[in-house]
């Protein structure tokens, strides 16, 4: 690896002023993919923002027949998080599948869908529920927030 400025961040505006102006910072949580590309050297960015501590990222919030997963959700609270297993059972089946037990209580949903990777499970998930992504910005649909492969809507 290289030399990189590292930040741990306690809100979404902190790490927003980091991100601004800066495009070659990068956000990290599980790190699941990004990390193993930068030991390749195939990216290369000169910051990484650690959003791990931001309070309410890692939420899941069943509404009615709704569902709120924030970014930092980590692949084995959806699979056990009662509500998904009730109402979205597919969906909780297919987060305890996710790699190995190191990668599921590691790895993120939203490391994994802004990643945008074809071979993944969730952007097919997302698709399929007709679900939507929020970001600090605006609300996307699945079908909006997935361009192609390895290319998402994300500002």
């Amino acid at each position: 690896m290289y030399e990189f400025n590292y930040h741990q961040v306690s809100s979404v505006d902190a790490a927003l002023e980091l991100l601004a102006g800066n495009e070659d910072a990068k956000l990290l949580s599980g790190g699941m993919t990004l990390l193993p590309t930068m030991k390749q050297r195939l990216a290369q960015p000169s910051d990484l923002i650690d959003i791990t501590r931001i309070e309410g990222l890692s939420v899941i919030s069943p509404d009615g027949e709704k569902v709120r997963i924030g970014a930092t959700a980590r692949h084995v609270d959806v699979a056990n998080h009662p509500w998904i297993q009730e109402k979205l059972p597919a969906l909780s089946e297919l987060a305890g599948h996710i790699g190995d037990a190191q990668v599921r209580n590691r790895g993120t949903l939203g490391g994994s869908i802004a990643n945008a990777d074809p071979a993944a499970d969730y952007p097919a998930a997302l698709l399929a529920l007709a679900a939507s992504i929020e970001t600090n910005k605006r609300k996307l649909s699945a079908d909006e927030f997935f361009l192609d492969i390895f290319e998402t809507a994300l500002d």
